[in-house]
Order: C-alpha cells, then sequence, then structure tokens
C-alpha cells in the first residue's frame, strides 16, 4: 500500500470520526438590513450620490461545527434590498432621484472560529462567498421639482438578457462576527459584490452618450438573529 492510499485512508477516517463527534444544527435565520449602491460612470459629467435604504432578509441555515473551534455554516434565505441615488448631469439643471428595490435569493457559504467566552456563550468570527440571484426588481424615478415629475418606471422584464437593466446574479464576501448562546445567535455581518449589477450599459436616465459603462456595485450591512435546532438530539 503506497503512501497516497494510506493519507486517504487516513484523511477519511479522519474526517469520519469529525463528522460523527461534530454538532449539526439547522434553524431560522432573520433580521434588518441597510443597503447602499455605488455607481462609477465612465461619463465624467455624470454623479451619483447613493443613499442608504432599508432592507430584511429570512431564511433557513445550517450550522456544522467540524471541531469545537472552527466550523462552517450555509444559509438559504430571501433578501429584499432598497437603495437610491440622486442622479446629476452636468448640462442639465434638474436633479433625477432614482430609488430601486431588488429580491434576491441570497446564499452565504461561511467559515467560522470560535472563541469560548463563558460556559455556553461564545464569540464567533465568520467570513466568505455569497451568491445571489435576483427574483423580481422594481426601478423608479422622479425629477426633484415641486410637482415630482415622473421619468421612470419599471417592474417587468428588468433581469432580461438583452434590454434589461440589472444583472441577475451577483458574487460578493462577508464578513462578520456572530454571539452564540446555546441555540440562539445575534449575527452581524457585511457584504458587499464585486461584479458589475449594471447590465446592457444602461444609463440610469440620464442623457450619457450611448453604451456609457456604469459600473454598479451593492453593499448590505445586515442584523440577524438565528435560531437553531441540534440535529443530534
Amino acid at each position: 500500500m503506497n503512501k497516497t492510499i494510506k493519507f486517504a485512508i487516513a484523511l477519511v477516517a479522519l474526517l469520519t470520526i469529525s463528522v460523527t463527534a461534530s454538532a449539526q444544527k439547522l434553524g431560522f435565520i432573520g433580521g434588518p438590513s441597510l443597503n447602499h449602491g455605488t455607481i462609477l460612470s465612465g461619463d465624467k459629467n455624470a454623479s451619483f450620490l447613493s443613499i442608504p435604504g432599508a432592507g430584511l432578509h429570512a431564511g433557513l441555515m445550517f450550522e456544522y461545527d467540524v471541531t469545537n473551534r472552527w466550523g462552517f455554516d450555509i444559509s438559504a434565505m430571501y433578501e429584499l434590498r432598497t437603495m437610491r441615488w440622486k442622479a446629476d448631469y452636468a448640462t442639465v439643471d434638474t436633479t433625477t432621484m432614482f430609488k430601486r428595490q431588488i429580491g434576491y435569493l441570497n446564499v452565504p457559504f461561511h467559515f467560522y472560529v470560535n472563541f469560548p467566552l463563558k460556559t455556553e456563550l461564545t464569540l464567533s468570527l465568520f467570513g466568505g462567498p455569497v451568491f445571489t440571484c435576483g427574483l423580481h426588481a422594481t426601478d423608479k424615478a422622479w425629477l426633484m421639482t415641486p410637482n415630482q415629475k415622473p421619468v421612470t418606471y419599471a417592474q417587468e422584464k428588468i433581469f432580461e438578457k438583452d434590454k434589461g437593466r440589472i444583472v441577475r446574479c451577483e458574487i460578493a464576501a462577508e464578513v462578520g462576527l456572530a454571539l452564540k448562546w446555546r441555540n440562539l445567535q445575534g449575527r452581524i455581518g457585511y457584504q458587499y459584490g464585486f461584479n458589475n449589477s449594471t447590465a446592457n450599459r444602461y444609463l440610469y436616465t440620464l442623457p450619457m452618450p450611448y453604451q456609457t459603462i456604469n459600473y454598479l456595485t451593492q453593499g448590505t450591512l445586515k442584523l440577524s438573529v438565528a435560531y437553531l435546532f441540534d440535529l443530534r438530539k
């Protein structure tokens, strides 16, 4: 038996022992969030002032302690994000207010490290990738004048491949900390997306040259409460 096979057998045995001895928990997670979108335009005449908006998230969470010091968790949640921008263009006198609301399927995968504080009380640091997929969205824009003249309203085909406004999928990273007591957790995390969420060179109602690139990234501050059931009992 060569060394590679011996190492593989030893690794499988170690993982089997870890799975048998490890805590596995499944439960619910949810809470409020604060969302913001940053737009960097390829047109120097355009400027976007980001205004954070309130959101929420709720779903299921699975947690696996590989040892009593570290492990991983994965969740599947519905996430609602709201964000606004004050959009100005150098050659236009009026300011446009742009509001966007997006519903996502949010799937974060975290590795975490536990730091015991007291009996049954643990501080945990976590981080990892987040994968999101857009489910629905609404765009509203109006001129910031006394009568708030509407500029655009869109609710359908926003994720459409050829004529849509928003890239459906987002890849992000999240870091945060959790305070764990028995089956209850309080969590705070910050998530930031890496890919451009603007589809098809959308111009956000401003008179920019055709095919101007507007790079939108999204950030979310999450406050969560989780209650997990021990699957070994």
